[in-house]
């Protein structure tokens, strides 16, 4: 999916519960994993940084497979173009517990 993350950017997001969350304004990569991550924008002040491999695309737009209310707490991290060691490491952990 690496090579297709791109096609993302300008894709609205839902939720799990099919409320919009926002659209995906880039992609973001982590040069340790090799993965790739959605920035959404996501509210006025916030983005939401989202593993690709979590997210489903359906059609024009793609459903993250969570609740708005947990994604409100989801891991904020900076905005650099690269995720740092601790921002991925945060962010498996709240996308992936159960490989973290």
């Amino acid at each position: 999916m690496a090579s297709g993350a791109h096609d993302y950017v300008g894709l609205e997001a839902f939720s799990r519960d099919g409320d919009k969350i926002g659209k995906i304004k880039e992609v973001i990569c982590d040069p340790e994993s090799v993965s790739e991550c959605l920035v959404i924008k996501y509210g006025l002040f916030r983005d939401l940084v989202v593993p690709v491999d979590v997210v489903e695309r359906r059609g024009e737009s793609v459903t993250v497979p969570f609740t708005r209310s947990l994604l409100d707490v989801a891991p904020r991290v900076g905005k650099k173009g690269e995720l740092s060691s601790e921002e991925r490491a945060r962010l498996e952990h709240f996308y992936h517990p159960g490989t973290a």
